[in-house]
């Protein structure tokens, strides 16, 4: 009853005091304002009509269903074939975030929040005092009485700024009073040099303020924001923020979207570089602080919980939509090599928070951590995907979604092209972006589910119309990066998802029955094009295979594919010597014409085909059925090592036939100690299972291997950075 009584006394004041005419010119600007950018989108849409003013067909209901069911009959029975016409990138599912449809889904007429609009700080006391409005209502209903109010007790000027401050709880009243009574004089030396001059001619926008941001003005903001821990003592950092953002930014047409917003990035003008910096990281580290204080949060079973219909709220979301803001146009207009776009996406990724309820402010947000996920450094791209981890384990379905829609075709859109300078940056973004995938959870592992089938459907369908058309350009639809790098990221996430210790411990993954198609699109792949040239696209895919055989101990018979590698006329034909440097395998997909038919392709031939075969018996050699899988490639492989020529690739193939007769005999003597039958298959799987694989004779070659590999990968890399010769 007190703070109502409190609150009509303000009330009576306020419109004796004759300000509510500035309140009502205020909010008529703002509705002409929003007026005007409505015609302006009008007319940017002009032609396109709303759907409820379409023209409608003089068609009947039953004619209208009878249409609809053809239709879809027509689609479900050609969506393959309209599938397999679209471009590379479509299918793959590279199109980007943009153009997913999925995205729409209760966004209709919404921004899609790739530039966030701007918003006026100035106007946060309005929001905070919704009272103000039935007095804005009075003056148009009874006008007489309120132009009555208006000549009596003129003492009150400054009071709407007041009453708008007052409308926080009252705990912040008196913690803010010192800062409101600086603004209101400000506020009312501006309303009366207007009034004067409103009569001699038309009212002018008023001049932003262009104050030089100080040291020591910035120190005392930082005192006071600390004490306080109110949204009021944060607004000046953020208005200062703001102009050091936009700073850089010479976008005309950002920058003009709205003058208010144009006028308060304006207010600050900081022309040292340290005061710039400071400024920026006490709004990126401070604004964390104030919201903790000021709309705290809950967090239950990885989800944030915190009242939405609250003032502090709403307070809190205006306050969010400015940094989003400023901190678009500050990593728009800053360099890696400064620090700054790290520490500001690290500190971002502090308010999810607030800003997962915010489907507007989060999807924009989305999109600015997608873009610097696809093209920043590397310390960036790491930020930047934590942000984005911690947003999808906290968001929605649809939000979640996005992030792991984005994160896949920012993967590709990277994988185009691939070198020495891109390959690191394109295995980080495969790392990272599987984990995505992988995020614990029954609802995590049903969308990740639906999302790779899709995905994984898209290269079956790239690969059956390359079998189907048998033309250069379908070739080409299977036979480049982006397909190689999409099949070992897939590789990557059902790896990781189905692996043997990972299974044991938590059960069977949701993702497990896609293991079986992307194996056979693998398998298909490889055989496509089964000439020599392509041999470097086969070692990669048949990598991919060799990673889901070694974690989850599924089967596939990739041996084939290497053996006939050794009949190739590469290997059997007599090669011409040449001082080509060595082939890196990892930066092409087909072999150079200079290669071809030289001694240098086919000795790294024989060295990937020997190192592949012997991860692959080596991922196998505590099955028990090692010497029946090891017998015919021993005979396979003897009969190649007497068609090389070279003694030397003769002596490597010999070295892993020991090395499998040996395995094999190692087997056989732990097989004579077991007591059940080839039936018993849950005996059968537990066979050896507490042994260490690299403690078996292939187990040790295979690990000796990929030590001398890594030495000779190493030399070979100093040697092309120092364009030296090996």
């Amino acid at each position: 009853m007190a703070k109502t009584g409190s609150k009509r006394k303000q009330t009576v004041a306020f419109l004796k005091s004759g300000a509510l005419k500035g309140q009502i010119d205020a909010r008529h600007k703002r509705k002409d304002f929003a007026q005007k950018k409505k015609g302006r989108d009008a007319k940017r849409n002009k032609g396109v009509l709303p759907a409820h003013q379409q023209p409608k067909a003089d068609v009947s209901d039953d004619e209208f269903e009878e249409v609809k069911r053809r239709k879809e009959e027509a689609d479900e029975v050609d969506s393959d074939e309209d599938e397999a016409e679209m471009g590379v990138d479509d299918v793959l599912g590279a199109e980007g975030l943009g153009s997913d449809g999925g995205e729409q889904d209760g966004d209709e007429g919404e921004d899609d929040g790739s530039d966030l609009e701007d918003d006026d700080l100035s106007n946060l006391e309005d929001d905070e005092g919704q009272h103000m409005a039935d007095i804005a209502a009075l003056a148009q209903k009874d006008p007489d009485f309120f132009k009555y109010l208006q000549e009596n007790d003129p003492e009150l000027l400054d009071f709407a700024d007041q009453d708008g401050a007052g409308a926080e709880d009252d705990e912040d009243e008196d913690e803010d009073e010192e800062m409101s009574e600086e603004e209101d004089s400000e506020d009312e030396a501006r309303g009366k040099k207007a009034s004067k001059g409103k009569g001699k001619e038309k009212a002018q926008p008023k001049k932003a303020r262009d104050d030089v941001l100080t040291k020591d003005v910035l120190r005392s903001w930082q005192k006071n924001i600390l004490e306080t821990r109110s949204p009021r003592s944060l607004r000046k950092l953020l208005l200062a923020f703001r102009s050091a953002a936009q700073s850089g930014n010479n976008d005309d047409e950002t920058m003009g979207r709205d003058a208010r917003a144009t006028a308060a990035a304006e207010r600050y003008r900081i022309v040292d570089p340290k005061v710039f910096e400071k400024v920026v990281t006490t709004a990126l580290k401070y604004t964390p602080v104030v919201l903790q204080t000021y709309s705290p949060y809950k967090e239950v079973a990885g989800k944030y919980k915190l009242s939405t219909n609250s003032k502090q709220y709403a307070t809190t979301q205006r306050l969010l939509k400015s940094y989003f803001v400023s901190l678009q146009a500050l990593l728009n207009t800053t360099s890696s090599a400064s620090g700054i776009p790290s520490l500001a996406v690290a500190e971002s990724a502090k308010l999810v928070p607030w800003v997962v309820g915010n489907r507007k402010v989060a999807r924009g947000w989305v999109k600015l951590l997608l873009s610097l996920y696809d093209s920043a450094s590397d310390e960036v791209r790491v930020q930047a995907f934590l942000a984005l981890r911690k947003l999808a384990v906290a968001a929605d379905h649809s939000l979640r979604e996005s992030v792991l829609k984005g994160a896949y075709a920012a993967l590709l859109g990277s994988s185009r092209q691939t070198s020495m300078y891109t390959l690191g940056a394109i295995t980080l973004m495969k790392n990272s972006a599987s984990e995505l995938f992988l995020l614990p959870g029954k609802q995590e592992g049903d969308l990740a589910f639906q999302l790779a089938f899709g995905y994984i459907r898209s290269l079956a369908i790239l690969l059956r119309k390359g079998v189907k058309d048998a033309s250069k350009e379908a070739f080409k639809s299977v036979y480049n990066w982006q397909f190689v790098h999409a099949v070992d990221f897939w590789s990557l996430v059902l790896s990781a998802s189905c692996d043997k210790q990972r299974v044991a411990e938590q059960g069977e993954s949701p993702l497990q029955p896609l293991l079986y198609p992307l194996i056979q699109v693998v398998l298909g792949a490889i055989r496509l094009v089964p000439t020599s040239r392509y041999f470097p696209l086969r070692f990669h895919l048949v990598r991919a295979l060799l990673r889901i055989i070694q974690r989850t101990g599924t089967y596939v018979p990739v041996a084939t594919s290497l053996f006939e590698v050794l009949d190739s006329p590469e290997l059997t034909k007599r090669t011409k010597p040449s001082t080509l440097k060595p082939l890196d395998w990892d930066y092409y997909l087909k072999c150079p014409t200079a290669y071809q038919r030289t001694r240098v392709y086919a000795d790294a031939l024989v060295d990937e085909v020997v190192f592949l075969l012997s991860e692959f018996y080596g991922a196998l050699s505590t099955s028990i059925a090692f010497p029946e899988l090891a017998l015919p490639a021993c005979v396979a492989l003897r009969r190649h090592a007497k068609k090389l020529a070279a003694p030397k690739l003769s002596q490597q193939v010999k070295q892993l036939v020991d090395k499998l007769e040996a395995n094999a005999q190692w087997i056989e003597q732990r097989r004579e100690q077991v007591e059940f039958a080839p039936a018993k298959r849950d005996k059968v799987d537990r066979f050896l299972a507490g042994d260490d694989g690299h403690k078996t004779p292939m187990g040790t070659h295979v690990k000796l291997q990929r030590k001398l590999r890594e030495q000779k990968k190493a030399q070979m890399e100093r040697a092309m950075h120092a364009g030296e010769d090996i």
